[in-house]
């Protein structure tokens, strides 16, 4: 049995200490051990055959998310593995139930076909789906491939707020609040302009939502966004289940519509450089959902600028100051047109 690793990564990423199971993922023979326990038989791979892996993302004290090929006498196979801190069984589990709802691997509307969960090792194993990223399509100069990106993805969304299984803990606005509450101290801790930005920002979010009355929840996928959705010949695949739940519908369609004026302030210098697609993203999506969000849209965009301007100041990556600044900024916007 051989095992090849990118060059570099084994020694960053053994040695997280809150991914304790993180060193025997990334160990052949630790590996093939917990790999010949699940069953391959479509592939006729057996743990003397060769396994290549290549480190995809790593959220340190959190998850990283590998490439496992597989090299089996059918051919080179290809998995996606996720290891966690801590045990995630439940993000299988779920992905079977979605997939049982009407998003298997092959339909119009898809996820990943789920494989396994090593609870040995933390890690849960899925497809690896060929397609591109709606974020490649979205960052087109032709007009055409950016709309029709957005279009596919907001009826991808629309099924899943209509059929897809209500699992999951329930998040109302108000758990939301809460949390953005936190956000908003630390940032006032910072001073100007965040902390006074932010201050402004959470109270008229307080006032504004209070206002909003109730609508009926759904499932929710919790981190929806032009990164997580897959474009394939006659199917859209959305990945990475690990934050869903059952919320407000109006949540999802805010996260996407902000990452898309992130995306636009990253790679053509202004939030509003994709605003088009957004529009055309939540005008498919309303004409296909079972729910006008329209009116509570506002609030739950104001709410995500904040979050992701709180996340922007703790990474504190390159252009930090002013992408934190900027969603700031864009939810007062947001908030005072509404």
């Amino acid at each position: 049995m051989r095992m090849k690793l990118a060059e570099g990564q084994l020694g960053d990423r053994a040695g997280d200490p809150d991914i304790p199971t993180l060193a025997a993922v990334l160990d052949p023979a630790e590996l093939a051990k917990e790999l010949s326990v699940v069953s391959f038989p479509q592939w006729q791979w057996d743990a003397s055959q060769e396994i290549r892996l290549r480190v995809l993302r790593w959220r340190k004290a959190s998850r990283c998310t590998l490439e496992i090929a597989l090299s089996t006498s059918s051919g080179p196979q290809e998995l996606i593995g996720k290891v966690y801190a801590e045990d995630r069984s439940d993000v299988y589990r779920t992905m079977e139930q979605i997939r049982k709802a009407g998003f298997d691997s092959e339909d119009e509307f898809a996820i990943p076909r789920p494989v396994a969960f090593l609870a040995s090792m933390r890690l849960l194993l899925y497809e690896k789906v060929s397609g591109i990223q709606a974020k490649d399509f979205m960052l087109s100069p032709k007009e055409s491939d950016r709309l029709l990106a957005g279009e596919r993805c907001a009826r991808w969304l629309a099924r899943f707020h209509a059929t897809g299984p209500r699992v999951g803990p329930v998040v109302h606005l108000s758990d939301h609040l809460m949390t953005l509450e936190g956000y908003e101290r630390r940032l006032a801790d910072l001073g100007r302009p965040f902390g006074d930005k932010a201050r402004r920002l959470f109270e008229q979010l307080a006032t504004t939502a209070s206002s909003l009355g109730s609508i009926e929840t759904c499932a929710g996928h919790g981190m929806y966004g032009p990164t997580q959705v897959l474009l394939a010949e006659g199917r859209t695949v959305t990945i990475d289940w690990d934050g869903y739940d059952v919320t407000d519908p109006t949540r999802d369609v805010a996260r996407f519509i902000v990452a898309l004026q992130r995306l636009a302030l990253k790679y053509r210098g202004s939030l509003q450089a994709l605003e088009e697609t957004a529009d055309g993203f939540l005008m498919t999506y309303v004409a296909a959902g079972r729910a006008d969000v329209s009116r509570r849209l506002h609030v739950h965009r104001a709410a995500i600028c904040l979050e992701r301007a709180h996340h922007d100041v703790e990474r504190q990556t390159r252009g930090w100051r002013e992408r934190a600044e900027a969603m700031l900024d864009d939810g007062l916007r947001v908030l005072e047109a509404a």
